[in-house]
């Protein structure tokens, strides 16, 4: 089956699309996956998850900090009246502590940081005029009572031969479903490809959720929180399927050994399955859930031998911005 993932991929770049596919299902070294900075131990973004948080972090951020006083004191009064080198034999599991406490107390920061994200946000709306992006506050969502969860498991179309699974759903008490796209890089911009994503995500969910609507996706930078709000209606997903087929017969000429063409504007430039990794035999190799494939290798920085992901699977060196940057 195609995963919604790597139709998102297609829609940004025909090979990334088809590499995106021959991986799905691994857990690849090669891709990177989407991380929350700072709060990836946070479930599901709202007030009663972050103050469970707290609550967990906080005893062990206060027991390793109370050891560290007294343990530094303890090392204080050896290095002042007996020895100054068996207090710094003793440093060390000292510096452990202190480390500890110290990464605790950020997480801690993080988290009252978010907090007040929350009791500062004001209630927000969808607007059901909007016919295009709307930007959104998540907390303001959060507040007018939209519920967030984690879907369990991934939802399905055979007739279209689709699966995916939304990173959030956003639930209404009157049944509406509102898949979320997470967003972590550095360039937070509403893209075609992450629209088709959302709009493959809300058929899935009325197809999952009986009876249920499903007329916004929210994509959502998740280090700001930040959102867009994006429309989506029967003629949008209407649209994302006849991408989804149009995708469907690439792999199916790529099966059959026919080119699958090479990308028009600058596409590569930070796409990871283009950017370039050392050459370790039997290490570095691209995998595909049918197996590793063969290095396409070239002189990368300092003469060493790289490859990458796409440069393997078509034979070529895709225009990451690697071989821009000075050696």
């Amino acid at each position: 089956m195609i995963d919604v993932t790597s139709l998102g991929s297609y829609v940004f770049c025909a090979r990334a699309g088809v590499l995106s596919y021959k991986q799905q299902g691994l857990d690849s070294g090669n891709v990177e996956k989407p991380r929350v900075p700072n709060l990836s131990y946070v479930p599901a973004f709202t007030e009663d998850e972050l103050k469970e948080e707290f609550d967990r972090i906080f005893p062990a951020f206060l027991r390793y900090s109370l050891s560290c006083l007294i343990g530094f004191l303890l090392l204080w009064v050896i290095a002042a009246f007996f020895s100054v080198s068996l207090s710094l034999l003793l440093l060390l599991p000292g510096s452990l502590l202190a480390w500890k406490a110290t990464t605790d107390g950020l997480s801690l920061l993080a988290v009252l940081a978010e907090l007040s994200r929350h009791k500062d946000a004001t209630p927000s709306q969808l607007d059901s005029t909007a016919t295009g992006p709307v930007e959104v506050s998540w907390y303001g969502l959060i507040k007018d009572g939209y519920i967030s969860f984690k879907p369990k498991g991934r939802y399905e179309d055979l007739s279209l031969n689709l699966c995916g699974q939304p990173w959030r759903i956003l639930q209404t008490t009157n049944a509406d479903r509102i898949p979320v796209f997470n967003y972590s890089g550095s360039n937070f911009v509403i893209r075609d490809s992450q629209i088709m994503r959302l709009a493959l995500y809300s058929h899935l969910c009325k197809k999952e959720f009986r009876g249920s609507k499903s007329e916004w996706g929210i994509l959502l930078d998740v280090a700001t929180k930040r959102c867009f709000a994006i429309p989506i209606d029967d003629h949008l997903r209407s649209k994302a399927i006849k991408e989804l087929k149009r995708f469907s017969r690439v792999l199916d000429e790529d099966q059959n050994g026919q080119p699958v063409k090479t990308p028009a504007g600058s596409p590569c430039e930070n796409c990871l399955f283009g950017k370039p990794r050392p050459f370790i035999s039997g290490v570095s190799d691209t995998r595909f859930t049918t197996g590793p494939i063969g290095a396409n290798t070239h002189s990368g920085h300092h003469g060493q031998p790289v490859h990458s992901d796409c440069g393997d699977k078509f034979d070529w060196r895709p225009h990451h911005r690697y071989w821009h940057e000075n050696s």
